[in-house]
């Protein structure tokens, strides 16, 4: 007997109760149905018969509709490169008088896919092709297409992004920052709670003592740091700065972005690390906190793949420790 079968043979066993009983209220009490369903079960069973009260089918869902055509696509670029400064509804318009029937919204989502999403974005593409025609480029297309990532670097050393976090105030503990290391080209992390507020002397110390003995020790040498122009970013910091002959570079104000290395870091620390280790140990000191932090940079650097543009799958130390290995 099939799962199905059982349920229909459950379903007329109830309406036989029921109708032997003389009472649809007691019978449903006994058999725990309601008496909705369990007139809806009449209902059927008195249209369809004994096959009425079987199980529904579930057949696979349609789900979403086939992808856009090639041809289709194909000619929603082609009017949008006719039409460079239209929006999705003229060009959904467009095409409904040329047969094609298209929401404006799957228009936008074929421009965006090809990244001729923006106005700009299309009007570039048409001065390139007169570009190439009659050799005439703007200053702006030519910056566009000149364009490279604002915050990049080769070899480990060449760049590293730095920033602070607040962690929390734990009770027993006090305030708890976190001051964190990314070496830009190799994600290569480090970091160091303090507790209190965080000064100049505690950030080169941390540079000091956890960041220059790691670059020595792989054999890079560290040139340059992105910061911002927090207090802790100044005074002691930037003599020590100058005394190691590193280069301090500033993002701009209200500008976090500029220094997304570093700050996708501390969400990975943050959402990764601490929001766990909170909710399974209790912690009663700032030592507690950083071995538990100083697990997971081992795990983090060591271990974890990373799957952006400049690893690819790799850890972070494969590449850190590149100039030894050469």
């Amino acid at each position: 007997m099939t799962l199905a079968e059982s349920i229909q043979g459950f379903r007329l066993r109830v309406l036989r109760e029921a109708v032997r009983s003389g009472n649809v209220a007691e019978t449903c009490r006994r058999y725990e149905v309601s008496r909705t369903l369990f007139y809806r079960w009449r209902q059927r069973f008195q249209a369809y018969g004994a096959d009425g009260v079987l199980p529904k089918r579930r057949g696979p869902h349609c789900g979403r509709p086939p992808a856009v055509s090639v041809q289709d696509e194909r000619r929603v670029i082609a009017t949008a490169l006719a039409w460079p400064t239209c929006g999705p509804q003229f060009m959904s318009d467009w095409l409904a008088r040329e047969g094609l029937v298209m929401a404006p919204v799957t228009v936008w989502r074929v421009l965006h896919r090809h990244r001729l999403g923006t106005r700009l974005a299309r009007l570039a593409v048409l001065e390139q092709q007169s570009a190439r025609a009659h050799g005439l480029l703007t200053e702006r297309t030519a910056r566009a297409l000149r364009k490279t990532r604002h915050v990049e670097a080769d070899v480990p050393g060449e760049l590293l992004s730095l920033d602070t976090f607040y962690v929390g105030r734990l009770k027993g503990v006090g305030k708890v920052w976190q001051i964190t290391g990314c070496d830009a080209a190799s994600s290569q992390t480090w970091a160091q709670l303090v507790c209190g507020e965080v000064t100049a002397a505690d950030t080169w110390r941390f540079i000091e003592t956890y960041v220059r003995p790691a670059y020595h020790a792989a054999g890079w040498t560290l040139q340059r740091v992105l910061v911002d122009g927090g207090h802790e970013f100044k005074g002691a910091f930037l003599t020590g700065c100058a005394r190691r002959h590193i280069r301090v570079t500033r993002t701009k104000p209200r500008h976090a972005w500029t220094n997304g290395f570093v700050e996708r870091v501390q969400g990975t620390i943050l959402h990764e690390h601490w929001r766990i280790a909170f909710r399974r140990q209790y912690f009663t000191s700032l030592s507690a906190l950083q071995r538990s932090l100083d697990r997971y940079l081992r795990f983090y650097n060591l271990e974890r793949p990373h799957r952006g543009y400049r690893l690819r799958g790799l850890t972070p130390a494969s590449k850190f420790a590149g100039a030894v290995a050469r």
